[in-house]
């Protein structure tokens, strides 16, 4: 009997964990998703945009000058124009077109959603 387990302590300590744990997994949701709609950086490959804020009206999101010039050739092939402009314009690429495309669209219908915008109230009053 010479040692007593405080479970109360160990309690408090095992739920201090799981709150920090939720924290970190929260940043980590709302950091990913907040900041992949960034208008200085290629919403496809991420490098920064040498002109900021001109979103192209035929482009759904941000883009650098070369994944535009794709982007573009994807949106002719998808409308039926056969030719191929580069060796890589294959249907894995068009498949990799789709999907990425559909990602985004997927992301921003969760980051409108109340979830999100909770998640992201709490995650700013906490820093």
């Amino acid at each position: 009997m010479a040692e007593v387990i405080d479970l109360e302590r160990r309690k408090s300590a095992e739920r201090r964990r799981k709150r920090a744990r939720a924290r970190r997994m929260a940043q980590a949701v709302a950091s990913a998703l907040s900041c992949g709609m960034c208008p200085r950086r290629c919403a496809h490959c991420g490098l920064p945009i040498d002109e900021p804020g001109l979103v192209p009206g035929d482009a759904p999101y941000p883009m650098c000058s070369p994944c535009l010039a794709e982007y573009r050739a994807y949106k002719r092939r998808e409308a039926g124009d056969s030719t191929r402009e580069a060796y890589w314009h294959t249907e894995q690429w068009e498949q990799m077109w789709r999907t990425w495309l559909e990602a985004m669209r997927a992301s921003e219908e969760f980051r409108r959603s109340p979830e999100f915008l909770r998640l992201m109230q709490e995650h700013l009053d906490e820093d």
